[in-house]
């Protein structure tokens, strides 16, 4: 649906966060004279609030109503708002049209060439790798999407490629044709909102299927993976001869010189992600005759194993991006476990952590610090699992105690690793403010 096929219609926006404002201005800009609403579970941020036209811009707080919403012709779902739930399912059965801004994006930008990045874990940090590597060779992109600065507010300036990263909220009505996808891995994840595992891996695999006409890379180390799309034609394999893999200290391709990890790629995790972002500057024919040196001027995402800073001796590290029980082993797996102190929980989403407990069973951190929603669920699964960490396991109202409690816990030289393996909901605005409010407790401010 193109912003044209707006202009009329009745619009409501569902969800004022970041995508949902990012709705708001594309088109405010386009319609200066036409009433639009908003709908939001939660209340906005003041400053957006502060811009909104009382004589035509409707803000709604509140649970979702399907007798309200009936009202309009579109609702301009945004990401986190899942369109599974039963009052939006009844809207659609009722004639409502559904769309979104992944979708507006794609419908107003067809000849734009993108990259699709999606996967369980790693899809960020792989975005942002290939986005690297195509500036490195002199290409013009936008890096947007899941990442960063949402897609409908990007200025209309043509660029050479937009490296676009997919979460599963956006794929699960996304209609697009990428010319190159990227999949990464795939395991259980946002289980709740899509209501049920297999809607959730049908989802991700999703970018399959709209990579029909383009060129499809997936991680061959994925069993996943190999599984679901092993009757696919034409899909190109990292991780697999004679394409480009993880090796031990880096990644390497067919008999050339292996390429070194940088220090902000920590962990087999990440080989995997710079074998895909290999794979695509290969794809693109970007040949680089010293790869490591460009790498090596690659910086690591902010909230994904960022090391925040040393103080009174203690090393913090803002790993607050982390949703996942997986993506907190890959944390764990990258930094060591013997003198840190692991700060876990957020809200509780359904995923089952005894994997994650069978891993810390054998090879636990020094001490791990639960915290709401989800703590006493994630305490009951380590005991069950027999997970006795040397510094203990301990329970924190909030992220504030368990910082304190850390100090006390952590030993000399050690480290305070936030990596909640949950979203942020309802406790801080997203994983950012999560990590920025880990960082003041921390006594380390950020921007």
């Amino acid at each position: 649906m193109r912003f044209d096929e707006l202009e009329q219609p009745r619009v409501a926006i569902l969800g004022a966060g970041r995508e949902g404002q990012a709705v708001w201005r594309a088109l405010r800009a386009r319609f200066l004279q036409k009433p639009l609403w908003l709908f939001a579970e939660t209340d906005p941020a003041d400053e957006f609030m502060a811009r909104l036209n009382p004589a035509l811009d409707h803000c709604r707080v509140g649970p979702f109503q399907g007798g309200k919403l009936r009202d309009f012709d579109v609702l301009v779902r945004s990401a986190g708002v899942s369109p599974y739930r039963a009052e939006l399912r009844a809207l659609r059965d009722q004639g409502v049209v559904f769309t979104s801004a992944s979708n507006i994006w794609f419908a107003e930008n067809p000849a734009a060439r993108t990259i699709c990045v999606s996967g369980t874990k790693g899809k960020s940090t792989t975005a942002a790798l290939i986005s690297h590597l195509l500036r490195s060779a002199g290409l013009s992109t936008h890096l947007a999407g899941n990442i960063g600065r949402p897609m409908l507010d990007f200025p209309d300036a043509e660029v050479d490629w937009w490296v676009i990263e997919l979460s599963s909220y956006q794929l699960t009505d996304l209609s697009a044709e990428p010319d190159i996808s990227v999949l990464l891995n795939l395991s259980d994840e946002h289980v709740d909102w899509h209501g049920g595992s297999a809607r959730y891996r049908a989802d991700k695999l999703r970018l399959a299927g709209l990579a029909a006409k383009g060129r499809l890379f997936a991680n061959f180390a994925d069993p996943v993976l190999v599984s679901a799309l092993r009757d696919r034609p034409r899909t190109e394999w990292f991780n697999r001869e004679p394409g480009w893999g993880a090796c031990r200290l880096g990644v390497s391709k067919g008999s050339a010189r292996p390429v070194a990890a940088p220090p902000v790629l920590g962990g087999e995790h990440n080989r995997h992600n710079l074998a895909a972002a290999l794979s695509v500057a290969d794809a693109l024919g970007i040949r680089f005759s010293d790869p490591a040196r460009v790498l090596s001027s690659f910086r690591g995402l902010p909230h994904r194993l960022e090391l925040l800073g040393e103080k009174g001796g203690i090393r913090y590290v803002d790993d607050s991006i982390s949703t996942t029980p997986v993506s907190v082993s890959a944390a764990l797996e990258t930094l060591g476990r013997r003198d840190v102190v692991l700060l876990l929980g957020g809200l509780d989403r359904g995923l089952d952590w005894q994997g994650f407990a069978r891993d810390a069973a054998g090879r636990p951190p020094y001490a791990i610090i639960t915290m709401p929603d989800n703590g006493p669920l994630i305490t009951a699964q380590l005991e069950y699992a027999g997970v006795r960490p040397p510094g203990g396991l301990h329970a924190a109202p909030g992220l504030a105690d368990a910082v304190v409690l850390a100090r006390k816990l952590v030993p000399a030289g050690g480290c305070i690793l936030l990596s909640p393996g949950a979203p942020s909901f309802p406790h801080f605005r997203d994983y950012e403010d999560r990590g920025r409010q880990f960082a003041r407790y921390a006594g380390i401010e950020k921007g």
